[in-house]
Protein backbone atom coordinates (compact mmCIF):
# COMPACT_ATOMS: atom_id res chain seq x y z
CA UNK A 1 0.00 0.00 0.00
CA UNK A 2 1.30 3.52 -0.81
CA UNK A 3 2.27 6.07 1.93
CA UNK A 4 1.48 9.35 1.32
CA UNK A 5 3.60 11.93 2.37
CA UNK A 6 3.00 15.73 4.38
CA UNK A 7 5.23 17.87 6.58
CA UNK A 8 4.40 18.96 9.73
CA UNK A 9 5.11 22.81 11.23
CA UNK A 10 8.36 21.88 12.89
CA UNK A 11 9.57 20.48 9.61
CA UNK A 12 9.63 16.62 10.47
CA UNK A 13 7.95 14.11 7.59
CA UNK A 14 5.28 11.78 8.56
CA UNK A 15 3.53 9.05 6.33
CA UNK A 16 0.34 7.67 6.58
CA UNK A 17 -1.18 4.55 4.70
CA UNK A 18 -4.65 5.58 4.36
CA UNK A 19 -6.45 8.40 2.40
CA UNK A 20 -9.17 8.60 5.22
CA UNK A 21 -6.37 9.71 7.69
CA UNK A 22 -4.42 12.40 4.97
CA UNK A 23 -7.97 13.87 4.80
CA UNK A 24 -8.56 13.48 8.58
CA UNK A 25 -4.96 15.37 9.16
CA UNK A 26 -5.84 18.37 7.01
CA UNK A 27 -8.87 19.40 8.34
CA UNK A 28 -8.06 19.30 11.79
CA UNK A 29 -5.07 21.69 9.95
CA UNK A 30 -7.03 23.85 7.55
CA UNK A 31 -10.84 23.82 9.36
CA UNK A 32 -10.08 27.60 10.91
CA UNK A 33 -9.22 28.37 6.61
CA UNK A 34 -11.38 30.20 4.17
CA UNK A 35 -12.07 27.37 1.23
CA UNK A 36 -10.46 24.62 3.03
CA UNK A 37 -12.06 21.87 1.47
CA UNK A 38 -10.44 22.93 -1.75
CA UNK A 39 -7.11 23.05 -0.25
CA UNK A 40 -7.65 19.55 1.09
CA UNK A 41 -9.10 17.99 -2.05
CA UNK A 42 -5.72 19.73 -3.90
CA UNK A 43 -3.46 18.28 -1.47
CA UNK A 44 -5.02 15.17 -1.39
CA UNK A 45 -4.84 14.83 -5.36
CA UNK A 46 -1.09 16.00 -4.77
CA UNK A 47 -0.29 13.13 -1.98
CA UNK A 48 -1.90 10.31 -3.97
CA UNK A 49 0.85 10.35 -6.41
CA UNK A 50 3.76 10.22 -3.49
CA UNK A 51 5.67 6.88 -2.95
CA UNK A 52 8.23 8.97 -1.05
CA UNK A 53 9.76 7.27 2.15
CA UNK A 54 9.01 10.11 4.54
CA UNK A 55 12.34 8.94 5.97
CA UNK A 56 14.63 9.71 3.74
CA UNK A 57 12.96 13.72 3.54
CA UNK A 58 14.01 13.70 7.55
CA UNK A 59 17.36 11.74 7.02
CA UNK A 60 18.42 14.33 4.02
CA UNK A 61 17.32 17.54 6.52
CA UNK A 62 19.21 16.57 9.24
CA UNK A 63 22.02 15.85 7.04
CA UNK A 64 22.35 19.11 5.18
CA UNK A 65 25.50 20.57 7.39
CA UNK A 66 27.15 17.43 6.26
CA UNK A 67 26.13 17.73 2.96
CA UNK A 68 27.43 21.81 2.48
CA UNK A 69 30.88 20.44 4.49
CA UNK A 70 31.55 18.14 1.23
CA UNK A 71 30.26 20.66 -0.79
CA UNK A 72 33.00 23.07 0.45
CA UNK A 73 35.84 20.66 0.78
CA UNK A 74 35.46 19.73 -3.20
CA UNK A 75 35.16 23.14 -4.10
CA UNK A 76 37.98 24.21 -1.92
CA UNK A 77 40.06 21.86 -4.47
CA UNK A 78 40.47 24.39 -8.20
CA UNK A 79 39.28 21.45 -10.26
CA UNK A 80 40.12 23.24 -13.50
CA UNK A 81 41.84 21.10 -16.69
CA UNK A 82 45.88 21.08 -15.99
CA UNK A 83 48.75 19.32 -17.59
CA UNK A 84 48.74 16.11 -18.05
CA UNK A 85 51.48 14.53 -15.29
CA UNK A 86 52.33 11.05 -15.13
CA UNK A 87 48.71 9.07 -13.93
CA UNK A 88 47.03 11.95 -14.08
CA UNK A 89 45.84 12.78 -17.24
CA UNK A 90 44.09 15.91 -16.49
CA UNK A 91 46.54 17.51 -13.88
CA UNK A 92 47.10 17.49 -10.29
CA UNK A 93 43.94 19.38 -9.30
CA UNK A 94 41.50 17.20 -11.46
CA UNK A 95 42.76 14.19 -9.86
CA UNK A 96 43.09 15.44 -6.57
CA UNK A 97 38.99 16.28 -6.54
CA UNK A 98 38.35 12.99 -7.91
CA UNK A 99 40.59 11.49 -4.79
CA UNK A 100 38.74 13.25 -2.24
CA UNK A 101 34.84 12.15 -3.96
CA UNK A 102 36.00 8.65 -3.46
CA UNK A 103 37.34 8.92 -0.46
CA UNK A 104 34.51 10.59 1.61
CA UNK A 105 32.28 7.61 -0.34
CA UNK A 106 34.59 5.04 1.01
CA UNK A 107 34.13 6.33 4.05
CA UNK A 108 30.38 5.93 3.67
CA UNK A 109 30.75 2.26 3.07
CA UNK A 110 30.07 2.32 -0.82
CA UNK A 111 32.38 0.08 -3.08
CA UNK A 112 34.26 2.42 -4.92
CA UNK A 113 36.68 2.24 -7.80
CA UNK A 114 39.41 4.97 -9.26
CA UNK A 115 39.99 4.41 -13.05
CA UNK A 116 43.07 5.68 -14.02
CA UNK A 117 42.05 9.54 -12.50
CA UNK A 118 39.80 9.62 -14.83
CA UNK A 119 36.52 8.40 -13.87
CA UNK A 120 35.00 7.25 -10.46
CA UNK A 121 32.88 4.27 -9.67
CA UNK A 122 30.72 4.52 -6.50
CA UNK A 123 28.23 1.50 -6.00
CA UNK A 124 24.99 1.31 -3.70
CA UNK A 125 25.29 -2.07 -3.35
CA UNK A 126 29.32 -3.86 -3.48
CA UNK A 127 27.63 -7.01 -5.52
CA UNK A 128 25.54 -6.84 -8.98
CA UNK A 129 25.73 -5.04 -12.18
CA UNK A 130 24.14 -1.99 -12.20
CA UNK A 131 20.53 -0.96 -13.95
CA UNK A 132 20.72 2.48 -13.60
CA UNK A 133 23.60 5.05 -13.88
CA UNK A 134 24.23 8.40 -12.22
CA UNK A 135 26.75 10.86 -13.77
CA UNK A 136 28.47 13.48 -12.54
CA UNK A 137 31.84 15.78 -12.84
CA UNK A 138 34.15 17.10 -10.60
CA UNK A 139 36.22 19.00 -13.12
CA UNK A 140 35.44 22.89 -13.26
CA UNK A 141 35.83 25.91 -15.85
CA UNK A 142 38.34 29.00 -14.70
CA UNK A 143 37.08 31.18 -12.31
CA UNK A 144 37.47 34.17 -14.29
CA UNK A 145 37.01 38.04 -13.28
CA UNK A 146 34.52 39.62 -11.19
CA UNK A 147 34.01 37.78 -8.28
CA UNK A 148 32.78 39.17 -5.29
CA UNK A 149 33.91 35.93 -3.35
CA UNK A 150 36.75 33.65 -3.66
CA UNK A 151 35.78 31.19 -6.36
CA UNK A 152 37.34 28.58 -4.69
CA UNK A 153 36.17 29.09 -1.02
CA UNK A 154 32.72 28.10 -1.03
CA UNK A 155 30.83 31.45 0.78
CA UNK A 156 27.48 31.22 2.09
CA UNK A 157 25.13 34.17 2.22
CA UNK A 158 21.15 34.67 2.23
CA UNK A 159 20.81 30.99 2.17
CA UNK A 160 23.07 30.64 -0.92
CA UNK A 161 26.32 28.54 -1.23
CA UNK A 162 28.54 30.40 -3.89
CA UNK A 163 31.54 28.94 -5.25
CA UNK A 164 32.89 27.57 -8.72
CA UNK A 165 31.92 24.13 -9.24
CA UNK A 166 28.70 24.74 -6.67
CA UNK A 167 25.99 23.77 -9.37
CA UNK A 168 28.44 22.65 -12.21
CA UNK A 169 28.50 19.77 -11.18
CA UNK A 170 29.98 19.05 -7.37
CA UNK A 171 27.06 20.50 -5.79
CA UNK A 172 24.85 18.39 -7.67
CA UNK A 173 27.05 15.51 -7.71
CA UNK A 174 26.90 15.84 -3.67
CA UNK A 175 23.53 15.50 -3.51
CA UNK A 176 23.46 12.24 -5.52
CA UNK A 177 26.05 10.94 -3.14
CA UNK A 178 23.54 11.59 -0.27
CA UNK A 179 20.62 10.60 -1.79
CA UNK A 180 22.48 7.19 -2.00
CA UNK A 181 23.88 7.39 1.67
CA UNK A 182 20.08 8.19 2.64
CA UNK A 183 18.73 4.85 0.92
CA UNK A 184 21.45 3.19 2.65
CA UNK A 185 21.28 4.22 6.19
CA UNK A 186 17.74 4.43 6.31
CA UNK A 187 17.59 0.57 5.07
CA UNK A 188 15.99 0.96 2.44
CA UNK A 189 16.40 -2.35 0.11
CA UNK A 190 16.07 -2.19 -3.82
CA UNK A 191 16.51 -5.00 -6.25
CA UNK A 192 18.96 -3.26 -8.63
CA UNK A 193 22.45 -1.96 -8.04
CA UNK A 194 22.77 1.87 -8.85
CA UNK A 195 26.11 3.16 -10.21
CA UNK A 196 27.00 7.02 -9.53
CA UNK A 197 29.56 7.50 -12.21
CA UNK A 198 32.31 11.09 -11.67
CA UNK A 199 34.70 12.22 -13.97
CA UNK A 200 36.58 14.94 -14.44
CA UNK A 201 36.81 16.07 -18.29
CA UNK A 202 33.37 17.03 -18.65
CA UNK A 203 34.52 20.97 -19.77
CA UNK A 204 36.69 19.82 -22.32
CA UNK A 205 35.02 17.28 -24.15
CA UNK A 206 34.28 14.68 -22.12
CA UNK A 207 37.87 12.43 -23.32
CA UNK A 208 37.10 11.04 -19.77
CA UNK A 209 33.87 9.00 -20.33
CA UNK A 210 34.74 7.90 -24.13
CA UNK A 211 37.62 6.52 -21.94
CA UNK A 212 35.52 4.88 -19.97
CA UNK A 213 33.21 3.66 -22.38
CA UNK A 214 35.99 1.39 -24.05
CA UNK A 215 36.85 0.11 -20.26
CA UNK A 216 33.67 -0.81 -18.59
CA UNK A 217 29.64 -1.59 -20.09
CA UNK A 218 27.49 1.78 -19.38
CA UNK A 219 23.92 0.40 -17.40
CA UNK A 220 21.45 0.37 -19.63
CA UNK A 221 19.39 3.53 -17.68
CA UNK A 222 21.65 6.32 -17.54
CA UNK A 223 21.25 9.92 -16.22
CA UNK A 224 23.12 13.21 -14.99
CA UNK A 225 22.51 15.96 -13.06
CA UNK A 226 24.04 18.42 -15.09
CA UNK A 227 21.32 20.67 -16.85
CA UNK A 228 17.68 21.37 -16.33
CA UNK A 229 14.61 20.23 -14.56
CA UNK A 230 12.27 18.47 -15.57
CA UNK A 231 13.80 16.46 -18.20
CA UNK A 232 16.11 17.04 -21.04
CA UNK A 233 15.77 14.66 -23.88
CA UNK A 234 17.15 16.45 -26.65
CA UNK A 235 20.54 18.28 -26.84
CA UNK A 236 21.43 20.23 -29.63
CA UNK A 237 24.91 18.97 -32.38
CA UNK A 238 27.50 20.94 -31.52
CA UNK A 239 30.44 21.55 -33.20
CA UNK A 240 33.78 23.70 -32.16
CA UNK A 241 36.55 24.60 -34.72
CA UNK A 242 38.99 27.33 -35.88
CA UNK A 243 38.89 30.11 -38.34
CA UNK A 244 42.09 31.18 -39.67
CA UNK A 245 43.46 34.47 -41.52
CA UNK A 246 46.76 35.88 -42.66
CA UNK A 247 47.91 39.46 -43.63
CA UNK A 248 51.01 41.75 -43.66
CA UNK A 249 51.58 44.25 -41.24
CA UNK A 250 53.47 46.93 -42.38
CA UNK A 251 51.62 50.53 -41.82
CA UNK A 252 51.99 53.05 -39.30
CA UNK A 253 48.47 52.76 -38.79
CA UNK A 254 47.74 48.67 -37.96
CA UNK A 255 46.44 46.82 -35.25
CA UNK A 256 49.37 45.14 -33.61
CA UNK A 257 48.05 42.32 -31.18
CA UNK A 258 44.79 41.04 -30.05
CA UNK A 259 43.43 38.79 -27.36
CA UNK A 260 40.45 37.82 -25.74
CA UNK A 261 38.39 34.36 -24.35
CA UNK A 262 39.82 31.36 -22.02
CA UNK A 263 37.37 28.32 -22.86
CA UNK A 264 35.97 27.26 -26.11
CA UNK A 265 32.47 26.95 -24.38
CA UNK A 266 31.65 30.83 -22.70
CA UNK A 267 31.12 33.85 -24.21
CA UNK A 268 34.17 35.99 -23.75
CA UNK A 269 33.91 38.36 -21.20
CA UNK A 270 37.62 40.40 -21.63
CA UNK A 271 39.32 40.99 -24.62
CA UNK A 272 42.60 43.61 -25.81
CA UNK A 273 44.23 44.96 -28.25
CA UNK A 274 46.78 47.22 -29.00
CA UNK A 275 46.79 49.82 -31.99
CA UNK A 276 49.40 52.32 -32.95
CA UNK A 277 48.93 55.22 -35.23
CA UNK A 278 44.79 55.81 -34.08
CA UNK A 279 43.51 59.42 -32.22
CA UNK A 280 41.67 59.20 -29.26
CA UNK A 281 38.45 60.67 -31.73
CA UNK A 282 39.40 57.97 -34.33
CA UNK A 283 39.20 55.25 -30.88
CA UNK A 284 35.98 57.05 -29.69
CA UNK A 285 34.32 56.73 -33.37
CA UNK A 286 35.19 53.55 -33.63
CA UNK A 287 33.57 52.48 -30.26
CA UNK A 288 30.52 54.11 -31.26
CA UNK A 289 29.89 52.84 -34.37
CA UNK A 290 30.46 49.54 -33.12
CA UNK A 291 28.27 49.69 -30.75
CA UNK A 292 30.74 48.78 -27.50
CA UNK A 293 31.19 52.51 -26.45
CA UNK A 294 30.22 51.58 -23.11
CA UNK A 295 32.20 48.70 -22.51
CA UNK A 296 35.78 49.79 -23.64
CA UNK A 297 38.41 51.65 -21.81
CA UNK A 298 41.95 53.16 -23.69
CA UNK A 299 44.94 53.62 -21.99
CA UNK A 300 47.70 55.16 -24.32
CA UNK A 301 50.92 54.26 -24.24
CA UNK A 302 53.05 56.46 -26.55
CA UNK A 303 52.23 56.14 -30.18
CA UNK A 304 50.77 52.87 -28.98
CA UNK A 305 46.94 52.23 -27.43
CA UNK A 306 45.97 49.42 -25.39
CA UNK A 307 42.07 48.69 -25.79
CA UNK A 308 39.77 46.62 -23.54
CA UNK A 309 36.75 45.25 -23.93
CA UNK A 310 34.70 44.78 -20.51
CA UNK A 311 31.77 42.35 -21.48
CA UNK A 312 29.54 39.48 -19.80
CA UNK A 313 30.16 36.09 -20.00
CA UNK A 314 27.49 33.20 -20.62
CA UNK A 315 27.58 29.69 -21.32
CA UNK A 316 27.78 28.96 -24.94
CA UNK A 317 24.39 27.16 -25.21
CA UNK A 318 23.22 30.51 -24.32
CA UNK A 319 25.58 33.31 -26.02
CA UNK A 320 22.23 35.89 -26.52
CA UNK A 321 22.46 36.24 -22.39
CA UNK A 322 26.05 37.33 -22.82
CA UNK A 323 27.91 40.60 -23.86
CA UNK A 324 30.55 38.73 -26.11
CA UNK A 325 33.89 41.03 -25.85
CA UNK A 326 35.74 39.51 -28.55
CA UNK A 327 33.15 40.26 -31.18
CA UNK A 328 32.79 43.35 -29.56
CA UNK A 329 36.62 44.28 -29.90
CA UNK A 330 36.90 42.94 -33.82
CA UNK A 331 34.16 45.63 -34.45
CA UNK A 332 35.24 48.61 -33.02
CA UNK A 333 38.98 47.36 -35.18
CA UNK A 334 37.11 47.15 -38.07
CA UNK A 335 35.94 50.42 -38.14
CA UNK A 336 39.44 51.84 -37.73
CA UNK A 337 40.98 52.40 -41.15
CA UNK A 338 44.52 51.93 -40.97
CA UNK A 339 47.18 52.01 -44.37
CA UNK A 340 47.91 48.20 -44.00
CA UNK A 341 45.12 45.27 -44.39
CA UNK A 342 45.20 44.40 -40.76
CA UNK A 343 42.21 46.81 -40.03
CA UNK A 344 40.80 44.77 -43.38
CA UNK A 345 40.96 41.21 -41.66
CA UNK A 346 38.79 42.74 -38.53
CA UNK A 347 36.29 43.93 -40.58
CA UNK A 348 36.15 40.43 -42.58
CA UNK A 349 36.21 38.84 -39.27
CA UNK A 350 33.50 41.08 -38.02
CA UNK A 351 31.11 40.70 -41.12
CA UNK A 352 30.92 36.70 -40.32
CA UNK A 353 30.42 37.18 -36.74
CA UNK A 354 28.81 40.53 -35.89
CA UNK A 355 29.01 42.18 -32.07
CA UNK A 356 25.55 41.19 -30.89
CA UNK A 357 24.46 39.05 -33.14
CA UNK A 358 24.35 34.66 -32.03
CA UNK A 359 22.00 33.05 -34.59
CA UNK A 360 24.88 32.66 -37.48
CA UNK A 361 22.83 34.45 -39.81
CA UNK A 362 26.14 36.04 -41.09
CA UNK A 363 27.57 32.59 -42.04
CA UNK A 364 24.27 32.03 -43.59
CA UNK A 365 24.18 28.46 -41.34
CA UNK A 366 21.15 30.17 -39.50
CA UNK A 367 18.16 27.43 -38.63
CA UNK A 368 15.46 26.14 -36.31
CA UNK A 369 13.27 23.93 -36.00
CA UNK A 370 10.46 23.26 -33.60
CA UNK A 371 11.53 20.31 -30.96
CA UNK A 372 14.82 21.76 -30.56
CA UNK A 373 14.68 25.74 -31.26
CA UNK A 374 17.33 27.90 -32.95
CA UNK A 375 21.09 27.66 -34.17
CA UNK A 376 23.23 29.29 -31.77
CA UNK A 377 26.94 30.49 -32.26
CA UNK A 378 29.73 32.10 -30.64
CA UNK A 379 33.12 33.44 -31.13
CA UNK A 380 34.58 32.45 -28.10
CA UNK A 381 38.51 33.24 -28.22
CA UNK A 382 40.87 35.25 -30.13
CA UNK A 383 44.52 35.63 -31.01
CA UNK A 384 46.23 37.91 -33.60
CA UNK A 385 50.37 38.86 -33.00
CA UNK A 386 52.73 39.37 -36.67
CA UNK A 387 49.81 39.03 -38.96
CA UNK A 388 48.51 35.54 -38.14
CA UNK A 389 45.03 35.65 -36.51
CA UNK A 390 43.32 32.50 -34.87
CA UNK A 391 39.65 32.64 -34.02
CA UNK A 392 37.81 29.70 -32.15
CA UNK A 393 34.20 28.96 -32.27
CA UNK A 394 31.48 26.88 -30.50
CA UNK A 395 28.08 26.50 -32.59
CA UNK A 396 25.20 24.54 -31.17
CA UNK A 397 22.70 23.31 -34.00
CA UNK A 398 19.08 21.84 -34.12
CA UNK A 399 18.22 17.89 -35.02
CA UNK A 400 17.07 19.58 -38.84
CA UNK A 401 20.92 20.14 -39.60
CA UNK A 402 23.95 17.90 -40.03
CA UNK A 403 27.48 18.25 -38.74
CA UNK A 404 28.34 18.01 -42.79
CA UNK A 405 25.80 20.74 -43.65
CA UNK A 406 27.27 23.09 -41.22
CA UNK A 407 30.19 22.34 -42.13
CA UNK A 408 29.94 22.89 -45.58
CA UNK A 409 28.34 26.68 -45.00
CA UNK A 410 31.07 27.72 -43.01
CA UNK A 411 34.14 26.81 -45.32
CA UNK A 412 31.68 28.99 -47.88
CA UNK A 413 31.77 31.92 -45.39
CA UNK A 414 35.17 32.32 -44.60
CA UNK A 415 36.52 31.34 -47.71
CA UNK A 416 34.44 34.25 -49.34
CA UNK A 417 36.64 36.53 -46.99
CA UNK A 418 39.95 35.36 -47.42
CA UNK A 419 39.80 33.25 -44.27
CA UNK A 420 40.18 29.12 -43.65
CA UNK A 421 38.50 26.36 -41.79
CA UNK A 422 40.70 24.45 -39.52
CA UNK A 423 40.65 22.43 -36.85
CA UNK A 424 36.79 21.37 -37.01
CA UNK A 425 35.32 18.51 -34.81
CA UNK A 426 31.25 18.22 -34.40
CA UNK A 427 28.99 15.79 -33.03
CA UNK A 428 25.39 14.95 -34.44
CA UNK A 429 22.17 15.79 -32.07
CA UNK A 430 21.04 13.48 -29.37
CA UNK A 431 17.14 13.10 -28.73
CA UNK A 432 15.90 10.40 -26.44
CA UNK A 433 12.23 9.19 -26.64
CA UNK A 434 9.71 11.25 -24.70
CA UNK A 435 7.39 8.18 -24.20
CA UNK A 436 10.17 5.88 -22.99
CA UNK A 437 9.10 4.36 -19.33
CA UNK A 438 12.56 5.83 -18.30
CA UNK A 439 11.43 9.48 -19.15
CA UNK A 440 8.10 8.96 -17.49
CA UNK A 441 9.66 8.03 -14.29
CA UNK A 442 11.84 10.64 -14.02
CA UNK A 443 9.22 12.98 -14.96
CA UNK A 444 6.73 11.98 -12.65
CA UNK A 445 9.27 11.93 -9.72
CA UNK A 446 9.82 15.32 -10.62
CA UNK A 447 5.75 16.44 -10.60
CA UNK A 448 5.07 13.99 -7.00
CA UNK A 449 7.96 15.97 -5.17
CA UNK A 450 7.46 19.27 -6.60
CA UNK A 451 4.43 19.98 -7.91
CA UNK A 452 5.36 21.80 -10.72
CA UNK A 453 4.78 20.82 -14.32
CA UNK A 454 6.83 18.47 -15.96
CA UNK A 455 7.50 17.32 -19.62
CA UNK A 456 10.87 17.12 -21.73
CA UNK A 457 12.66 20.11 -23.05
CA UNK A 458 15.99 20.50 -25.53
CA UNK A 459 18.83 22.20 -24.88
CA UNK A 460 22.14 23.82 -26.73
CA UNK A 461 24.41 22.78 -23.88
CA UNK A 462 26.12 19.26 -24.66
CA UNK A 463 26.35 16.87 -21.45
CA UNK A 464 27.66 13.88 -20.54
CA UNK A 465 24.50 11.73 -21.90
CA UNK A 466 25.19 12.94 -25.83
CA UNK A 467 26.64 9.98 -27.05
CA UNK A 468 24.70 7.81 -24.77
CA UNK A 469 21.73 6.34 -26.31
CA UNK A 470 18.40 6.73 -23.67
CA UNK A 471 20.80 8.98 -21.82
CA UNK A 472 18.78 12.22 -20.43
CA UNK A 473 19.72 14.77 -18.17
CA UNK A 474 17.48 15.61 -14.87
CA UNK A 475 18.72 18.84 -12.78
CA UNK A 476 19.96 20.04 -11.27
CA UNK A 477 18.81 23.47 -11.93
CA UNK A 478 14.74 24.39 -11.36
CA UNK A 479 13.34 26.27 -14.53
CA UNK A 480 13.52 29.47 -13.93
CA UNK A 481 16.43 30.02 -12.13
CA UNK A 482 19.91 31.35 -13.13
CA UNK A 483 22.58 29.76 -11.07
CA UNK A 484 25.78 32.00 -12.93
CA UNK A 485 26.95 28.43 -14.56
CA UNK A 486 30.29 29.42 -16.21
CA UNK A 487 29.94 33.09 -14.72
CA UNK A 488 31.19 34.78 -11.92
CA UNK A 489 28.63 34.20 -8.78
CA UNK A 490 27.91 30.82 -9.98
CA UNK A 491 25.79 29.81 -6.86
CA UNK A 492 23.44 26.96 -5.79
CA UNK A 493 20.83 27.66 -2.57
CA UNK A 494 20.79 25.40 0.40
CA UNK A 495 17.11 24.47 0.23
CA UNK A 496 17.84 23.40 -3.73
CA UNK A 497 20.55 21.05 -2.41
CA UNK A 498 17.49 19.72 -0.13
CA UNK A 499 15.27 18.94 -2.81
CA UNK A 500 17.86 17.83 -5.28
CA UNK A 501 18.81 15.30 -2.76
CA UNK A 502 15.49 14.34 -2.16
CA UNK A 503 14.37 14.12 -5.99
CA UNK A 504 17.51 11.39 -6.59
CA UNK A 505 16.45 9.41 -3.85
CA UNK A 506 13.08 8.93 -5.15
CA UNK A 507 14.16 8.52 -8.83
CA UNK A 508 17.15 5.95 -7.43
CA UNK A 509 13.90 4.15 -5.57
CA UNK A 510 11.56 3.80 -8.08
CA UNK A 511 13.50 3.29 -11.12
CA UNK A 512 15.68 0.32 -9.37
CA UNK A 513 13.08 -0.91 -6.47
Amino acid sequence: MPSFLLEEKNGAYFSFQRKSTVKKFLKNIYKNVAGYDIIIKKRIKREENYSMNAEIYNYIDANLAKMTGTLSELVAIPSVRGKATLGKPYGEECARALEKMLSIASSFGFKTENHKNRVGTIDLYPEGEPTLGILCHLDVVPAGNGWKTPPFSMFMSGGKLYGRGTMDDKGPAVCVLYAMKAIKDCGIQLSQNVRFIVGTDEENGSSDLAWYKKQAKLPPRVFTPDGSYPVINIEKGMIRGEVTAKCTPSGTKSVLSAEGGTVINAVPESATAVVVGFSDVELALAAKNAGVADLVSFKKEGDKTVIRITGKSAHASTPAEGKNAVTGLCALLGRLYGDDDSTVMFRNLSSLFPYGETDGKSLKIAASDEKSGALTEVLSILSYSKGTLTGKFDIRFPLCRTVEKIKSGLKSAFSSKDMELSDFSGVEPHETDAESDFVKTLNKVYSDITGARSGCIAIGGGTYVHDIEGGVAFGAEFPGEDCKIHSAGEFISVDRMKQNAKIFAEAIIRLCK
